[in-house]
């Protein structure tokens, strides 16, 4: 397994309630606090925490809140560093859902395997240091520094059926690329274990051309969203019964990003979940594709799939903590995909810790998803006498994880998630270990 990720799940609690003759305990302000620590073999340990603020008011509508304030900061000791904010409220704009997600990811060995997954060859031995065919532990990488804003709004369309919403937003992406900083990482790293000075996938293709140089060191990308919700869940965090499908339509048009990132895109997800045993046991699964429809995505850009809520602090894949689990991020990438999800989900314990509910619960899921729109690459840049090493055409297929997880739900909305996933195929890596918070969906 490529990391090892250990959590120290400590959780808190705070009630500030008016003073009346009758308190409701579900006033006022909660929050969950998470300190974390995380070790990698190339970026060192992981240390820092998270905070969820949550306002219920009167606490009548519990356990839908007010206000959500969710802040995360964290660093490894090799220098990748995450600030983010997060806000989430049915109440600042009244009757509009309204979310803000700032963000500051300095990644210095952000994974990147090629384009249009199974053609774009993956070699294991070329990161496994005890083999002679041995390149590189960060072969597949480069360095990704990513700020981002994002702005949801949603709101009920129709008074007579509240369930179908509008949704709007914009984001706007700036990205500074760079080949992986060997340099830095090996301050961290021990004598026995530096890195080579060698070029990664990432530097041969830009050097071979498949990377456009007006695109290889980043830049700028904003976006506009519209689309059309229909949402019939009986509880946001963790549904037992119910429906929400959505559909986008996204427009980077000139006057808001670098010339070389104008692009249409549509992305659709339906999620649906079914209650098998009153508080016990669900059934949930989840449906997406996302297409180009016009213009070109930069290869920067093409692992982020557009959602109208974000659960943590990148929306991206295919392969990892968010679609594939278990599978090597952003594994699977190109113009257009599809994917799905399905679990079964058990809660095997319900009771009270510091006067709030707590439940545990396990998740037996299965994952897939392939490339269905392709990434457009010359691959006949790449030198011949390596070709077949580099990228093969027409070998994409279907991708598939299975895995399981378990959940700790405190007081409802602060929900943290362990989930292990193992990948069915070589080509995709071996297995992910990822503790986060929330379902996946």
């Amino acid at each position: 397994m490529r990391k090892l990720v250990i959590y120290s799940f400590l959780l808190f609690s705070l009630h500030l309630h008016s003073q009346s003759d009758t308190i409701n305990e579900n006033a006022g302000m909660k929050f969950g606090l998470l300190p974390a620590i995380a070790f990698d073999a190339d970026l060192g340990f992981q240390y820092g925490g998270l905070v969820n603020f949550f306002w219920y008011g009167d606490g009548t509508k519990y356990p839908t809140y007010n206000h959500s304030l969710y802040f995360e900061a964290s660093q490894y000791t090799s220098g990748t560093s995450l600030l983010r904010a997060y806000y989430d409220s049915p109440e600042f704009i009244k009757g509009i859902q309204t979310t803000l997600d700032i963000t500051y990811f300095n990644d210095l060995a952000t994974d990147f395997y090629g384009f249009n997954g199974y053609n774009a060859q993956f070699n294991s031995e070329w990161i496994d240091d005890e083999d002679p065919n041995y390149k590189s532990r960060v072969f597949y990488s480069h360095h990704r520094e990513m700020f981002r804003i994002m702005t949801n709004f949603k709101g009920v369309l129709t008074n007579s059926n509240k369930a179908l919403e509008w949704m709007a937003g914009f984001t706007l992406f700036n990205m500074n690329i760079n080949s992986t900083n060997i340099n830095q990482l090996n301050k961290r790293i021990s004598d026995d274990k530096k890195l080579p000075e060698t070029n990664g996938l990432y530097d041969n293709y830009v050097d071979w051309g498949i990377i456009d140089e007006k695109e290889a060191k980043g830049g700028l990308s904003n976006y506009i969203k519209l689309g059309l919700s229909y949402d019939t869940r009986d509880f946001d965090a963790n549904p037992a019964k119910g429906i929400w499908s959505e559909v986008f339509f996204t427009m980077s048009p000139s006057f808001l990003s670098d010339k070389n990132t104008q692009y249409t895109q549509l992305t659709a997800m339906h999620r649906q979940y079914f209650t098998l045993s009153a508080d016990k046991l669900i059934f949930a699964y989840r449906l997406a594709i996302q297409n180009k429809l016009s213009g070109t995505i930069p290869f920067y850009l093409l692992p982020h799939y557009v959602t109208s809520n974000l659960t943590s602090a990148t929306s991206q894949g295919l392969g990892g903590s968010k679609t594939l689990r278990g599978i090597r991020r952003n594994r699977v990438v190109g113009d257009g995909f599809a994917l799905a999800n399905i679990e079964l989900r058990w809660k095997f314990l319900r009771t009270r810790l510091l006067g709030e509910d707590l439940y545990l619960a396990n998740n037996t899921f299965f994952d897939m998803g392939m490339i269905t729109q392709e990434y457009k690459i010359d691959y006949t840049l790449i030198p011949e006498s390596e070709r077949a090493e580099y990228y093969i055409p027409n070998e994409e297929k279907m991708h598939f994880t299975i895995g399981t997880g378990l959940k700790v739900g405190y007081g409802e909305n602060f929900i943290i998630s362990a989930d292990y996933g193992l990948a069915l195929s070589k080509k995709d890596g071996e297995s992910g270990l990822y503790i986060l918070l929330n379902y996946l969906f």
